[in-house]
């Protein structure tokens, strides 16, 4: 899909740019397109397809988390800048429900171990 968009604003661009462009901006252009679209689609779907046959069903939307939190890495990269204390804060307890919800559905290893005993 990535690569479609790419060609789809191709044309659009053309005709606003005022500035030409030489081959080489046109192969770091469909360099950087064929990454993203390899990386971003391919692998990354491939990666969700597996992380959510492992987790339980409601954790798999909580995995979302990791989308965030690296789109807002990139936007802080991209403007140079670090998160003001307002977004820390707002990452942190976004970070700590979601840690909040893997502990919630994590087995006891107290009552485990006490039924084993049981058990024996």
């Amino acid at each position: 899909m990535t690569g479609a968009q790419a060609l789809i604003l191709i044309p659009p661009a053309l005709l606003f740019e005022r500035t030409s462009h030489d081959q080489q901006d046109w192969l770091l252009f469909a360099g950087v397109c064929t990454g993203i679209a390899i990386l971003s689609s391919i692998v990354g779907n491939g990666l969700w397809n597996q992380m959510s046959r492992l987790l339980p069903l409601t954790m798999v939307g909580q995995m979302i988390l990791f989308e965030t939190l690296f789109a807002l890495l990139y936007g802080f990269l991209w403007e140079r800048r670090l998160p003001t204390a307002f977004e820390v804060v707002a990452m942190g307890l976004v970070t700590a429900s979601v840690l909040s919800c893997l502990a919630a559905h994590r087995p006891a290893v107290r009552s485990v171990q006490a039924i084993t005993t049981c058990h024996e």
